[in-house]
């Protein structure tokens, strides 16, 4: 499951809209592409940079331990199909002569943060209910006067709701730091 938020440039000379943000990063080729050069120093990256980075991240290894064969499949699906797409959505531009490609200004500017839920875990969404029936419990049992919310003064059940509520929104703005696209030099899916 994942929502996404995503941040539309304007005011430029080409527009990314929000169909053209989500097919080109429904495929996970294209979201390595992108983060990598999201991270690179040098706006022209490379094509074979760009290419070792991608298979690298796609086959869990080292750049040093791609085989031939690894890079070329990579090699041959961003030259032939992924960078002209995303040359064609404005994402980036690619110079197929020259073998560099550069990312886009308003690809530049493009704030991408996917809620990827992993396996077994809850949305942030649902968390957040959850999180408020709890305080909604510990206000009625406050205001009743149910054990055990009445042996402790108001003040401490006040805390706790506050307190739930600050750690819960810490917790999730730096996770969600971590799940935007671009953010670090780690590839977009991994877990570290």
């Amino acid at each position: 499951m994942a929502n996404a938020e995503v941040g539309t440039v304007r005011g430029t000379a080409r527009e990314l809209s929000e169909d053209d943000v989500f097919d080109v990063l429904s495929n996970q080729r294209r979201r390595y592409a992108y983060h990598y050069l999201k991270n690179a120093e040098d706006p022209e990256l490379p094509l074979r940079e760009l290419v070792d980075n991608v298979a690298a991240w796609e086959c869990g290894k080292e750049v040093h331990a791609l085989t031939s064969t690894e890079r070329n499949r990579v090699s041959t699906a961003l030259h032939q199909f992924h960078l002209p797409k995303m040359d064609d959505c404005g994402f980036v531009e690619y110079d197929d002569r020259r073998a560099i490609v550069t990312l886009s200004e308003p690809a530049t500017d493009l704030e991408v943060y996917l809620d990827v839920v992993p396996g077994r875990d809850i949305p942030w969404s649902r968390y957040y209910l959850g999180l408020t029936g709890i305080n909604v419990g510990v206000f009625v049992g406050v205001v009743a006067g149910l054990p055990p919310m009445a042996w402790l003064p108001d003040v401490s059940w006040l805390a706790f709701v506050v307190a739930s509520l600050l750690v819960s929104a810490a917790v999730h703005t730096l996770l969600t730091r971590r799940l935007r696209i671009g953010s670090t030099t780690l590839s977009p899916e991994s877990e570290s």
